[in-house]
């Protein structure tokens, strides 16, 4: 399962839409399929788009291309551009069978209203209630997954780990430590750099922001930036791959 996040992670100026809320989306993949499809066709997907030079590979980060920076200043190409457009969506819509994107969203702003005193950790809840969810799915199947997050820096980084450590020893409200351990094996959660071209990190980075804006849509909360066309269109290749455990918005 790899996990990303969309916004920002602190209780500063919740009053700002853009601010307000912070997505974590997990997506949680067949490994088998993973080393041998999806980690090389999607760099052979950037080979085909971009600039490729095997020692310093494009890294797929949402911001980046929305911005046309580094690598994918070359999507300024109307023609290039709509090629990506559609190879990436072609990918992720043939990942239906494989992958299941599991989203939750935290209003900060109405989470300080609520519990003023004893404000948790936006990140570590988010993750918390995140890992509970894709914790049902798992043990229906009789599966297991390990977990991989993106590194942020050295205090965000403990306070996610003790955040995974805490459902495999002391368990939840939703389920004891034995169950976690039983769908979460490894007893260390993986922190892995962007740079390090983890091909499921990207995919959780691209599609976190659409994720996270739809669910508070569905849940009827404010938020006026509109989506672009091409975030549409990924929302609709992903939204197969969400089950009716796969987006949740915290308060």
């Amino acid at each position: 399962m790899y996990i990303d996040e969309s916004g920002d992670h602190t209780y500063k100026h919740t009053a700002n839409l853009d601010i307000r809320y912070l997505g974590l989306t997990g997506v949680l993949i067949i490994k088998d399929y993973y080393d041998t499809h999806i980690q090389p066709e999607l760099e052979n997907l950037k080979r085909r788009i971009f600039k490729y030079d095997p020692d310093d590979p494009p890294i797929l980060v949402r911001s980046m291309i929305k911005n046309r920076k580094s690598w994918f200043y070359v999507l300024q190409d109307e023609e290039l551009n709509e090629q990506w457009e559609e190879e990436i969506i072609d990918f992720i819509q043939g990942l239906k069978r494989y992958m299941q994107v599991f989203t939750v969203v935290i209003d900060k702003k109405k989470h300080l209203e609520n519990y003023p005193v004893q404000t948790f950790d936006p990140y570590a809840y988010s993750l918390h209630v995140l890992l509970n969810r894709s914790r049902g799915f798992l043990l229906k199947r009789s599966e297991k997954a390990d977990v991989l997050v993106e590194c942020r820096g050295k205090v965000e980084d403990q306070q996610i780990v003790k955040a995974y450590t805490g459902l495999r020893t002391a368990g939840s409200y939703y389920g004891d430590a034995d169950d976690y351990k039983k769908v979460y094996p490894a007893e260390a959660l993986m922190l892995k750099r962007k740079e390090t071209n983890i091909a499921g990190l990207q995919l959780a980075d691209i599609i976190a922001f659409g994720q996270k804006v739809q669910t508070i849509l569905e849940n009827n909360k404010p938020y006026t930036r509109p989506l672009s066309r091409f975030t549409v269109r990924l929302n609709n290749a992903v939204n197969p791959m969400v089950n009716q455990y796969g987006r949740y918005l915290l308060e």
